[in-house]
């Protein structure tokens, strides 16, 4: 997990306006108590994670937790880790790579990074662990929101 800044975001944001921003927000907002209330702790290296109790209400099959949950996940995890930069950025692509089922007993997970960027595209990763194995895992490009939609 490396990170690389080649250029600077000219939507820079200190991170508790941009967590203001995305108060809503069905993965992660404070306000949102039908979403997934994730709550995400960022290190100083600026590497988001977040464990996540994951319940029925959630699944596809009976045991599992269906996958656009999963890249809901994958998502928040790298938004917030933009955010530790003052980011406000938004998926361009997101592509996953499910290795293993995620049930739905078991806490989930979930970590993201900034790997590196340029002219405000911002190439990041992200995965899912579920009882210490590596279930999900996730590449990205996620682009700076412009000043006036931030």
């Amino acid at each position: 997990m490396t990170t690389m800044d080649t250029t600077a975001a000219t939507t820079e944001k200190a991170p508790d306006a941009l967590e203001e921003l995305h108060r809503d927000c069905f993965a992660c907002g404070v306000c949102n108590h039908n979403g997934l209330n994730l709550h995400f702790n960022v290190g100083a290296d600026g590497v988001a994670t977040a464990v996540w109790h994951p319940s029925a209400a959630f699944r596809s099959y009976p045991d599992r937790v269906h996958g656009g949950v999963i890249a809901t996940l994958l998502d928040s995890a790298i938004v917030h880790a933009l955010f530790a930069r003052g980011v406000a950025g938004v998926t361009a692509e997101l592509t996953i790579r499910y290795l293993q089922s995620v049930n739905v007993t078991d806490p989930v997970h979930v970590t993201g990074w900034v790997e590196s960027n340029r002219h405000e595209v911002y190439l990041c990763r992200a995965e899912v662990h579920q009882a210490g194995l590596l279930a999900v895992r996730a590449s990205a490009k996620f682009m700076a929101m412009p000043d006036a939609s931030a």
